[in-house]
């Protein structure tokens, strides 16, 4: 709600249709939600534990690690901590629960499959993972880990689905027997590059069934793989965002045998008869006109954008490959958005500009996830 001036609302809870008696019930609810997973302990009385972190997870606490939740609840801070480092659980039996759960609130035919990494940055070198590395949270290569993860959206919501933490390759030299043994990394843990863990999960969401899905949604990393690419099921349609320097055929061009100039030794390999081009280079093209676009409503007002589309063949090592189509966007701060997708040729634009807003979802997850549920302030190494 936008107000003239920070304070608080007085009828806030009653426009949002909250009366006393749901805040009364909401001790209740959390209860109820809990059940199903507190089973999931191994050792008794670490059920305790675990309600205490999640109600710290969703307090107003400025910092939700083990010691300030712990302080809050009234908890022992040690025992807190040794819940994090040591405690036991049915870790696959808590996400198979949660994941059929979350099925049944926001699953739907039309909805989009989502991978994207998280990274948060580490002062230190003793936790899992860390090196130095790109981090999206600062924008730049640093110290700091990062995470694979894979969510959901659809007209009724969105959410993750699961996750794998990305270990670096060095990690797996003979340097780090140490430190892997230190954080407890399992020995039949090998190392998978980020394209391949979203492989893994990919197909681990798809087998479940519980999240059909029409689309596949990715940043550039995944949608410049096309090992990656070539894995999605031929049913789910992806839509992937590629970097500016991506290079294709605005026609299919013809493989011709270039004509012997008389010099040097006579070529006889076919060669396309026109040049590929950058998609930014089409973005900048005249001959086809921008198409203005409002794509929501944000807090200062309406979201404008300007949008190609267009047909295009990928060029793959000199030599043309899938025909997909190349969507375009460019914003009012004249920056680039470029996404490829291999929906079928007669697929309206619509539908492609709104896979291209759905995408973002899992955007809104992380953000939400860090700011409200402290995400990004976990103390586990290992």
């Amino acid at each position: 709600m936008m107000l003239q001036k920070p304070d608080w609302h007085p009828n806030i809870l009653k426009d949002a249709g909250i009366d006393k008696k749901m805040v009364e019930n909401i001790g209740v609810e959390l209860r109820d939600f809990m059940k199903p997973f507190l089973s999931c302990n191994t050792y008794a009385g670490q059920e305790i534990y675990a309600e205490t972190f999640v109600k710290g997870f969703l307090s107003d606490l400025q910092y939700k690690s083990a010691e300030p939740i712990a302080l809050r609840y009234g908890k022992s801070v040690r025992g807190c901590q040794r819940f994090l480092s040591s405690g036991k659980w049915n870790t696959d039996e808590v996400g198979e629960r949660y994941r059929s759960a979350l099925s049944m609130s926001i699953s739907e035919p039309k909805g989009m499959i989502t991978i994207d990494e998280s990274g948060e940055p580490k002062k230190g070198n003793q936790s899992v993972g860390v090196a130095r590395q790109y981090c999206g949270n600062l924008g730049k290569t640093d110290n700091s880990q990062v995470g694979v993860f894979i969510g959901y959206c659809g007209v009724k919501g969105y959410g993750i689905i699961d996750r794998t933490l990305y270990i670096p390759e060095k990690w797996f030299n003979d340097d780090y027997a140490s430190q892997r043994e230190k954080c407890a990394i399992p020995d039949d843990i090998v190392f998978q590059t980020k394209p391949e863990i979203a492989t893994t999960l990919l197909q681990k969401v798809v087998e479940s069934g519980l999240f059909p899905a029409r689309w596949v949604g990715v940043d550039s990393l995944y949608g410049r793989n096309k090992e990656f690419l070539s894995s999605i099921p031929e049913n789910i349609w992806y839509f992937a965002d590629v970097p500016a320097n991506t290079l294709v055929f605005t026609e299919k061009p013809k493989m011709v045998v270039p004509e012997y100039s008389g010099r040097g030794r006579r070529t006889l390999k076919a060669k396309p008869s026109i040049a590929p081009a950058a998609v930014k280079d089409v973005a900048e093209s005249p001959d086809i006109p921008w198409n203005k676009v409002i794509l929501g409503e944000g807090a200062k007002g309406p979201i404008v954008a300007y949008e190609k589309c267009l047909r295009v063949v990928m060029c793959d090592v000199d030599n043309p490959g899938d025909c997909v189509w190349l969507y375009i966007r460019r914003f009012e701060d004249g920056s680039y958005k470029f996404s490829i997708s291999n929906a079928p040729h007669d697929t309206q634009l619509h539908i492609l500009r709104a896979a291209a807003l759905m995408r973002w979802s899992i955007e809104q997850c992380f953000l939400e996830c860090k700011c409200e549920l402290g995400l990004d302030h976990c103390e586990a190494r290992s």
